[in-house]
């Protein structure tokens, strides 16, 4: 569990990967109402029913993302801690200050006020009609229709006006009162009282207190963050207001490296002109967001919170300035476009992937564009431009949705070589062998690339291009041969693996070129798909010279190719990596790890800190989790001296602690036998779970907490079912080495049968 993370010593076997499922499901975003906020259609739910308050549900987002920036500077927002609300950042917070009714904020205090008085329970259920009028005021539900009666959760996600209504009704006003007075205090906002208007209009927010959105977000905040233990139907609250920004009304904040908490709301101003609000957390990174949007619904709120999210991101990411080549010709002065580092990956990725290539693929792939991009070699300095953007550097391309998906999900991952990043190739079909990029054109460490015959053994295609020659020679002599006659063109040098390294030129001066070179300036000049790749044979014909091949690129690094056969066949990530590019490490840019250990360790360190690196990446990829982390990693001289420092039991392995902000601490007893790498990679496995998914797990049940770590470290066949799910107690205190092996294996069955969809649904757990 996280806190007291006891890792059951003789748990030796490996976790069978678990199949992991992904569900897509593509949802609508209804447009708002006053004081309603709009849903997408459940795929349980029934056709809507027609109704005049239900516009149309085209999802198409009314802000231009495109140009957000200045969208941004129209609006007013605040980013802020949370827990705490210190401002991060604001722009207008003058309009954030106005007085406004909450709007539909107000539900999460009218859901706090149902769960303190006892009114939510878990048959807490009722049909919506759809209609709904309160004291004269219609305030129609736009929702889709459920075609069943809704909980409380989905009244939160979907923003049910009649659900509110009707629950409000039911509360003790002067409770309601008192729960808004103790989410005020919570909130650190001085609460005005609630008056007397019909307490079906305070519940929608529509009537009753006024006070600033800062102040309304900080309620809000405070409202959403309900312990499921405290009281019964609690837990619906925080079901809700994930659902929000999974499937809701805050659709568009749904993020997969992140947990997100949302509510919308949209009243009318004075001059009948719709103004939307948002309130957002991640608890993951403890970050908040407001946006009040004037002439806009909630939803689009939403829409402008997502986009400065982004911006915020894509602001504290690297700059990549790209010489645009390809547009510019041979002779040409081009373009140097910059652009953000993760912005680049995708575009590399949509250029030198496909679509249909298995996700561990384009995973590898953007890891591998995101290493050459950051690797040192200045390669086009002199130019004013870091990478070009041809298959001299790397091809980019227009951003798809699946390249910004392989981009977002290694986030921050690269190859490193003796801690520094390394530049990888790759191409996308190796031809069958895999040549050493040292043979090639002299770059890349040896020791980094595999060589020899592709292990993936995919099947290989082959090419033929045909060259005039007169095309050839105005090519040759424009990169600086000299010569009127070119007599003929045939290979002088080959690689141990058999592909040309040298092409004699006879008739020119000078009368040799390297065979990469020779690729670069035909590709340039004539089209890239002339020679596809560095596998390739050339004879005279009666007009020119013909060039027969097979794959495509150079064939050196990462097969793309193979990596999708690999792929396909249920490796990840690190495997096919690992398979390529045996000599560099997958690490983490936003990770530090600090390594202490004992005399007797002190050798094998650079070795262990590399592999505990490389262990906390592959864990961030397996779960999806792309926010820094500080890890303190000690390995204590003796198991005395480990459970001095940690007060746990002789037969664990390691225990994790948090220390503050985003740094933990890992403490762990040396394993039996001499000093080993190897003997502890399970137990960092395992303990790199609980760092990494600590801020949403640590106060749930422990069985969930460490079940996951089991399933993620991956050591045994999944398990089946093993009885009840352990209690806190259980976990904790379980009296022997062979209780805790019981209690850890029936948390793994608990775990494995509450994450159906596989171990990137884990957020699922809290």
């Amino acid at each position: 569990m996280a806190g007291d993370a006891h890792l059951p010593r003789l748990l030796t076997q490996g976790l069978a990967s678990l199949a992991l499922a992904v569900l897509c499901v593509a949802c609508s975003a209804p447009r708002e109402t006053p004081g309603e906020a709009p849903a997408p259609a459940r795929a349980d739910a029934a056709p809507p029913r027609p109704s005049p308050a239900v516009v149309d549900a085209d999802p198409t987002p009314s802000v231009d993302l495109d140009d957000v920036g200045p969208q941004l500077a129209r609006v007013a927002w605040m980013r802020m801690s949370w827990p705490g609300g210190r401002v991060l950042a604001a722009n207008l917070p003058e309009r954030l200050d106005d007085a406004v009714h909450a709007g539909s904020l107000f539900k999460l205090v009218v859901a706090r006020a149902a769960v303190d008085q006892g009114l939510v329970t878990p048959d807490l259920h009722l049909a919506c009609p759809r209609r709904v009028r309160v004291a004269g005021r219609e305030a129609d539900c736009v929702h889709p229709d459920f075609g069943r009666p809704i909980a409380l959760d989905d009244a939160l996600a979907h923003s049910c006006n009649h659900f509110f209504v009707r629950l409000a009704e039911r509360l003790d006003r002067a409770g309601l009162e008192r729960t808004f007075r103790a989410l005020a205090t919570t909130a650190r906002v001085s609460a005005a009282p609630l008056g007397d208007a019909p307490i079906g209009l305070v519940g929608l927010g529509l009537e009753g207190p006024k006070l600033g959105m800062r102040d309304w977000a900080r309620i809000a905040l405070a409202a959403m963050d309900v312990s499921a233990d405290a009281q019964p139907g609690g837990a619906l609250i925080g079901r809700g207001v994930r659902r929000a920004a999974r499937e809701g009304t805050a659709l568009a904040l749904r993020d997969e490296q992140h947990e997100m908490w949302a509510k919308t709301g949209t009243t009318l101003a004075g001059t009948g002109q719709q103004d939307g609000r948002v309130v957002a957390w991640r608890p993951e990174t403890g970050e908040a967001v407001v946006v009040r949007a004037a002439g806009v619904p909630g939803r689009d709120a939403a829409r402008l919170a997502h986009a400065l999210w982004q911006q915020v991101d894509a602001n504290d990411e690297p700059r990549v300035r790209v010489g645009r080549l390809r547009e510019a010709g041979a002779t040409s002065t081009p373009r140097v476009e910059v652009r953000g580092l993760e912005d680049y990956v995708a575009g590399v990725v949509a250029a030198e992937g496909e679509r249909s290539m298995p996700a561990a693929a384009l995973d590898a792939l953007a890891v591998a564009a995101r290493s050459y991009a950051l690797a040192p070699g200045g390669r086009h300095a002199r130019e004013g431009f870091d990478l070009c953007d041809t298959t001299h550097c790397q091809v980019v391309g227009p951003v798809t949705g699946w390249s910004r998906a392989a981009a977002l999900r290694t986030r921050g991952l690269v190859l490193a070589r003796a801690g520094r990043v390394v530049a990888v190739p790759y191409s996308a079909s190796c031809g069958g062998r895999l040549v050493s990029p040292r043979e090639l054109w002299g770059g890349a460490d040896p020791g980094v690339t595999r060589t020899g015959a592709d292990p993936a053994a995919h099947e290989v295609g082959t090419w033929t291009s045909d060259v005039p020659v007169d095309d050839l020679l105005k090519v040759l002599r424009a990169a600086g041969h000299q010569g009127d006659v070119l007599r003929d063109v045939r290979v002088e040098a080959r690689s141990p693996e058999g592909m040309p390294t040298r092409l004699a030129l006879d008739g020119l001066a000078p009368a040799n070129i390297e065979a990469t070179t020779f690729r670069h300036i035909v590709g340039r000049a004539l089209g890239w798909d002339i020679l596809k790749s560095h596998a390739f044979e050339v004879t005279r014909t009666g007009r020119g010279y013909r060039f027969t091949g097979r794959g495509k690129g150079h064939g050196a690094g990462l097969c793309l190719r193979g990596a999708s056969e690999l792929a396909g066949r249920g490796a990840g990530l690190d495997e096919v990596l690992r398979t390529y590019l045996p000599g560099a490490t997958l690490q983490a840019l936003q990770d530090k790890v600090v390594l202490r250990v004992p005399s007797a360790w002190q050798p094998l360190a650079p070795a262990l800190l590399t592999g505990a690196k490389r262990l906390l990446a592959r864990q961030r990829h397996v779960l999806g989790v792309v926010d820094a982390r500080t890890v303190t990693l000690e390995i204590h001289p003796t198991r005395e001296a480990y459970q001095r420092a940690t007060g746990r039991a002789w037969w664990t392995s390691a225990s994790t602690r948090a220390e503050g902000g985003a740094a933990y601490r890992i403490d762990v007893a040396p394993p039996p036998g001499p000093p080993s790498a190897e003997a502890l990679t399970t137990t960092l496995a395992h303990e790199f779970v609980h760092v990494l998914t600590w801020p949403l797990l640590a106060q749930g049940p422990a069985w969930a907490t460490e079940g996951l770590a089991i399933l993620a470290a991956r050591w045994t066949d999944r398990p089946g079912d093993r009885g009840p799910c352990p209690t806190d107690d259980e976990m904790r205190r379980p009296g022997s080495l062979e209780r805790m092996q019981e209690v850890y294996g029936r948390a793994a069955s608990c775990t494995a049968a509450a994450l159906p969809q596989g171990l990137a649904s884990w957020r699922d757990l809290r």
